[in-house]
This record gives structure tokens, sequence and C-alpha cells, in this order.
């Protein structure tokens, strides 16, 4: 049968509608790309260890660690997160392994004093992983790897340092085993 009806038919909606499923699911994508750390979100290091470092770093430099860097790929390895500032500008750059989210490294960055000359800020201080799988590597060991993931991955500069092959990088003369417990 043939609908005779005069009531004007509605257009079928082109425009999609936003469900707060949709909504729910857009804010998580935002939030797993996103370059900001968010304390206790990721696995903490097993046996932190921590030493001074007292290194500067030029404004370009800060930029570029300020930004960090999300994994975006399966191939990718390393995320690099920027904690927020407190309240003094200090800031930590966390390092991490993108597949597992366990934290291998952590910059510790301060802004240089109102009165002090040359670099912006200063990386104060390195904490580590002091249990890699059973090794363990000393503090200039674990500077050479962050700074070589740091101008990797973000392309810092680090003008003061050397730039180390890459042969360096979790090089198996560099560690020693810890004892079994």
């Amino acid at each position: 049968m043939t609908s005779h009806s005069n009531a004007v038919q509605e257009e079928p909606t082109t425009g999609l509608l936003t469900t707060d499923r949709e909504f729910d699911v857009e804010e998580e994508m935002k939030k797993w790309l996103s370059t900001t750390y968010e304390r206790g979100s990721k696995k903490p290091m097993k046996e932190p260890l921590t030493a001074p470092w007292g290194l500067p770093i030029s404004d370009a430099d800060v930029e570029k660690l300020k930004v960090g860097l999300k994994s975006r790929s399966m191939d990718d390895k390393w995320d690099m997160l920027i904690e927020d500032p407190d309240e003094n500008g200090n800031m930590s750059l966390h390092i991490l392994r993108s597949w597992l989210q366990e934290e291998c490294y952590i910059l510790h960055i301060v802004p240089k004093p109102s009165n002090g000359e040359g670099a912006s800020a200063e990386i104060q201080g390195i904490t580590w992983e002091g249990n890699k799988a059973g090794l363990q590597c000393d503090a200039e060991q674990a500077k050479k790897e962050a700074v070589m993931l740091a101008r990797g991955r973000l392309r810092c500069e680090f003008e003061t340092l050397p730039h180390y092959p890459s042969s360096v990088f979790w090089a198996l003369s560099a560690y020693k085993k810890l004892d079994a417990e």
C-alpha cells in the first residue's frame, strides 16, 4: 500500500551527534597522546638511584624538553613526559619505555637564578632505574643514556657535552650484575 499522507517528511540528519561515550573516547585519546606526566600513572622504578648533575641547558633545549614526546607507533620505544612545574619553576622530564610504561630516567630541571648568566636552566640531577633486569649502571652511564635519548628523540643539543657513539648506549661493560636475592 502506498501512503497518501500529506505530512511533511523530515530530512535525514547529516551531522553526527556526539554522545557521552564518544566524548569520553575523545578525552581518553587526548589524555593518551598528552606529553604531560601524571604522578602515579606509570610504573615506579624498582630501585631508583639519584645523583647530582649541574648540566647547563640552553633556552632552545629547555623548550624541546618542555614539549616532550609521546609514542604514536609500536615502533616508538620511548615516551618523554614532562611534569608540570612546581611553584619555583622546577620540573622533571620522565623518560619511559613506551610499551611497558616503566620509568627509566628522570631529569630534574631547575630554572637559572635571575642573576645567572648563560644557560636558562640546568639539569640539577638525574634519577635512574638501579635494577634493569638484574643489571645496574653508574651515574655517568645513566647520564649518557638520558642525553642520547633526548638528543635522538627531542633533538636537544646539550652543547657542553660530547657526542657519544651509539655503542655507549646500554654498553654491557658499563653495567654490573646485581647479587641475586
